[in-house]
């Protein structure tokens, strides 16, 4: 046993692991097979055990807690770099998202009669007719 093992691994436990591994490379799958599904029960048995020590009805952090602890994640710790914030994080996308040479277009010129036409559109005549 090493103390990289999980809670739930036994000595019982890694021999089981160590046979059926001794057993796949050796071929004889449908041993290993049954040996992995006895070792299966086993891990879920330990875990259920484990965490029916937690009522998750009144103490739900602790049931967490032990629920993480068996699947072996860890909460994301919130990393941060010195001196980087959410203000200098914004500057500096703001600054290399800029073009300083960037020069607006020009608004394009509308004719006289595509204007006429547009409002008198809007006023209720017949948009493209001749009819007023």
């Amino acid at each position: 046993m090493t103390s990289r093992d999980p809670a739930y691994i036994t000595p019982q436990m890694k021999a089981m692991l160590r046979r059926k591994n001794r057993l796949m490379r050796a071929g004889r799958v449908e041993e290993a097979g049954a040996l992995s599904a006895r070792i299966g029960r086993e891990i879920q048995s330990r875990g259920r055990t484990q965490l029916t020590k937690c009522d998750g009805k009144t103490d739900v952090k602790r049931m967490w807690t032990a629920v993480r602890q068996l699947s072996g994640r860890q909460q994301a710790a919130a990393s941060m770099v010195d001196g980087v914030t959410a203000e200098t994080l914004n500057e500096h996308y703001a600054a290399i998202s800029t073009d300083q040479q960037y020069v607006a277009p020009t608004p394009k010129q509308i004719g006289a009669d595509i204007i006429r036409l547009l409002t008198t559109s809007v006023t209720g005549a017949c948009f493209g007719c001749s009819i007023a």
